[in-house]
């Protein structure tokens, strides 16, 4: 059985043929087709966040936001940093379809469905480097299909965390090409893997920091770069390679160590802000209550149970919508021990972990963990759920997937075993592709609507002194389609007329006979900037909710507040343009170079 169907071959042998292309879109197309029907799955857990978060990115992007940070329509008008603690990939792809004509709603099932297919093609571009590319295939669509992954599309419409399953895969195919090459080619591309899956969904990159890790500190031990030269006789041969390891080890390390770094500096315009400036949110609605990690460890029974429900996570194991590993790829990896008792090398080491990071995330996922999840509860409290760690297992999984073929057929021109287990993996989970589809109306007044019947779409900050607002004086303004009055005078003799309304500004004029106290209805927040007549002026929080708060002299004048970048923000933006700089630049000088 051939060992390893890396050696000797070059990178775009990676690329799938055309012949492959195809069945993995063929074989995907029952994943995807539901994504075309009329409607949309409004009942999906996320589904309506992830169109009005979208409709306000695109709202400040034409209010001239070249990175929106602000969701002005949040929290019944008052607005909230939400693209400070949420990652940008799967808003400025949805903008981009957005721009070219399609609405909200279609704009998020088209990233949706990119973002599934684009997962079987990473997938496919590492399995077949370790397995072959009919392994390879199998990998691919078992990605697809792993329950999680259509979890995360048709119950949850958890867009960002379905856009990030496509970069692990990646990732790994980018550090391993690493390891087998020796080459530094690969370096901005594993950067560029890297800072994708930060950028798409942090929560994700987190899970998925310490795994990748893990395979780096494998391929360390368990890879060495493809021999170069001839080696003609045993005792030279053992000689040089003792001779490769040693340098190996140096230039790998260097090489691995270089591609993170500059993946965080490409990130940094995301990840700087976050760092500095989290600490003006009020975590408590985000960690604490129900969100709590210690309420959502998963019972081991749900890890195998084919129900599928379209419910919502309860606690201690209570929860109305499937968290199950899957059945069929569970099985499939005693499959896979049969490759691992027929090979050497890559395949079988490859083998080897992904069953050791498939065992380790399911005990984590149950109650016995709870005490090492208490332990570094100031860094996982933000994961909130244990069954996040599903993700990884569906990589583990269909990795594993694709080793079974490996060790029931070698024979790369026979079709039959890859139809019939792609046919398997498609009949057995056809019934979990089927979103609920509903007709809905998405504009701002049934945003408000939803912001005020299910308590959605709210946010806090530290200048927030009051209890939660359940209300708001935008919020009949917003249900009756008004113009918005985002501020109001508050001494006698003076009135306040709206001008413009942006998603990152609000232009007012203000006649007054004194001066006058001028509250904007938008939450104070680093970053907002006020002026008068154009004139630079101060802000300041006022009341419970730590709204804006002006003071406008006597007169008629022009009062406007932008949001803006803080230096963090400006200080990543520029760490991040001369990282991606840096990553093109080798980019391009290795490929001049062949």
């Amino acid at each position: 059985m051939k060992d390893n169907p890396s050696r000797g071959s070059s990178s775009r042998e990676a690329i799938p043929h055309p012949s492959s292309f195809l069945l993995l879109l063929a074989f995907s197309i029952f994943a995807l087709a539901p994504l075309t029907a009329p409607g949309y799955f409004i009942h999906a857990h996320d589904a309506r966040h992830s169109v009005y978060f979208l409709q306000m990115f695109d709202l400040s992007m034409r209010d001239g936001a070249w990175y929106p940070r602000w969701a002005t329509d949040m929290t019944f008008g008052y607005g909230y940093p939400l693209w400070l603690i949420l990652a940008p990939i799967p808003f400025f792809v949805g903008e981009a379809f957005h721009l070219v004509g399609f609405d909200f709603v279609s704009a998020v099932k088209l990233v949706d469905g990119v973002a599934l297919f684009f997962s079987a093609l990473t997938t496919y571009l590492f399995a077949s480097r370790i397995l072959g590319k009919n392994s390879a295939l199998i990998a691919a669509l078992a990605y697809v299909y792993i329950p999680y992954h259509l979890v995360d599309l048709s119950v949850r419409a958890a867009q960002a965390e379905l856009v990030a399953f496509a970069f692990p895969p990646l990732v790994f195919w980018a550090f391993h090409r690493l390891a087998s090459t020796g080459r530094a080619r690969y370096i901005p591309i594993a950067a560029l893997a890297y800072a994708g899956l930060v950028l798409a969904h942090i929560q994700t990159a987190v899970l998925f920091t310490p795994i990748i890790g893990l395979y780096l500190l494998c391929l360390f031990f368990t890879t060495q770069p493809q021999a170069e030269g001839r080696r003609t006789k045993t005792e030279i041969r053992i000689s040089n390679f003792e001779f490769r390891i040693s340098n190996y080890v140096s230039r790998f390390t260097l090489h691995a160590l270089f591609a993170i770094a500059l993946a965080l500096g490409i990130a940094a315009v995301f990840l700087l802000p976050v760092a500095l400036e989290q600490k003006y949110l009020t975590p408590e609605p985000l960690i604490g209550g129900f969100f709590s990690y210690r309420s959502h460890f998963l019972n081991a029974n749900q890890l195998l149970s084919p129900f599928w429900g379209y419910g919502y996570a309860g606690e201690n194991g209570t929860d109305q919508f499937s968290l199950q590993l899957g059945l069929i790829p569970t099985l499939l990896v005693f499959v896979a021990f049969f490759a691992f008792a027929k090979t050497r090398g890559t395949v079988r080491a490859h083998i080897a972990f992904f069953v050791t990071v498939t065992l380790g995330i399911v005990f984590l996922m149950l109650p016995a963990a709870r005490p090492l999840w208490d332990r570094f509860a100031g860094i996982v409290a933000y994961i909130q759920f244990p069954w996040r760690l599903l993700s990884i297992t569906s990589f583990a999984l269909a990795f594993l997937s694709g080793a079974a073929l490996h060790a029931l057929s070698d024979d790369a021109r026979d079709l039959a075993p890859v139809l019939a287990v792609a046919l398997l993996f498609v009949t057995a989970h056809y019934a979990y592709t089927e979103p609920q589809h509903t007709d809905a109306v998405f504009n701002y007044q049934t945003q408000m609507e939803f912001e005020v019947k299910d308590r959605e779409l709210l946010g806090d900050t530290i200048w927030m002194t009051g209890a939660r607002p359940q209300d708001s004086p935008l919020v009949a303004q917003y249900v009756n389609g008004e113009t918005l009055h985002k501020a109001l005078a508050l001494d006698e003799g003076a009135t306040v007329t709206p001008l413009q309304h942006g998603g990152q500004s609000d232009q007012v004029r203000v006649d007054a006979t004194a001066p006058t106290r001028v509250v904007f209805l938008t939450r104070y927040f680093p970053g907002w900037t006020g002026s008068i007549d154009n004139q630079p002026t101060s802000l300041e929080p006022y009341g419970d909710q730590g709204l804006i708060l002006l003071r406008v002299p006597a007169g008629s004048h022009v009062v406007r507040i932008q949001f803006q970048d803080t230096p963090p923000r400006q200080i990543g933006a520029m760490v991040s343009a001369l990282s991606l700089l840096v990553a093109l630049a080798l980019i391009i000088r290795f490929r001049i170079e062949g």
